[in-house]
């Protein structure tokens, strides 16, 4: 019922509630989500996830970010003390985390925030922290908008952050992935295993009508 309920009215009433640029604050931390950005809100891993990076000690830490969205978890490691690099394969959503780092640190801070495709436009650097909510479902990317929840029909968003992951991770890095029980988890540890990375859960919580898990990916060569 809960799924049915999802699927055919909350889905439909919030695409368009979400056209529209939305005021958002959590952890007092003041953000503008603008339209066809994904919502921390509304979309519950970005929540989760960021209660969950609370607990690590980020202070003075090189931490990057794939896939900022909004900004929120960038957000988090900056006010922490982090030294923040944080990517988006969309200008909009640049745009919008540009804006939420003013709003919240001025012009003046100190953070990176870099249109990428995934690693593609960062100079390689080990990292200590590496986050990633990532798009996980199978499908083509037709539009813009379908770039936060289409990996590519064959994985090609996984394929791009596997294989030059070891440019900015070691064995010292932790790297944290959270996906949730409606996308091929199995499919996506198998490509993460053709670089020789393993997934260790670190995090599980159920939010409403799905299991949400943080992973954290190991280097083994």
């Amino acid at each position: 019922m809960r799924k049915f309920y999802n699927n055919n009215i909350r889905k439909p009433l919030l695409s368009l509630y979400l056209k529209q640029n939305l005021r958002f604050n959590y952890d007092e931390l003041r953000l503008i989500i603008f339209k066809g950005v994904f919502h921390p809100k509304y979309f519950f891993s970005s929540t989760f996830f960021y209660d969950f990076l609370k607990t690590e000690n980020l202070a003075s830490k090189k931490f990057i970010e794939i896939g900022c969205g909004s900004g929120l978890l960038s957000l988090l490691a900056y006010k922490s003390k982090a030294i923040v690099t944080t990517v988006d394969m969309d200008t909009n959503a640049i745009d919008c985390a540009k804006k939420n780092f003013e709003i919240n640190f001025g012009e003046s801070h100190s953070a990176q925030l870099i249109k990428s495709d995934v690693f593609n436009n960062l100079t390689p650097f080990i990292a200590d922290v590496i986050c990633v909510n990532p798009p996980y479902f199978f499908n083509e990317v037709k539009t813009t908008s379908q770039l936060a929840w289409n990996c590519g029909k064959n994985g090609e968003f996984f394929e791009k952050f596997f294989s030059k992951l070891h440019l900015f991770a070691d064995s010292n890095t932790n790297v944290f992935m959270i996906l949730a029980s409606n996308c091929e988890i199995e499919r996506i540890k198998k490509m993460a295993n053709s670089y020789k990375i393993t997934f260790v859960l670190v995090k599980e919580k159920r939010i409403k009508w799905e299991n949400n898990f943080i992973f954290k990916l190991q280097l083994n060569g």
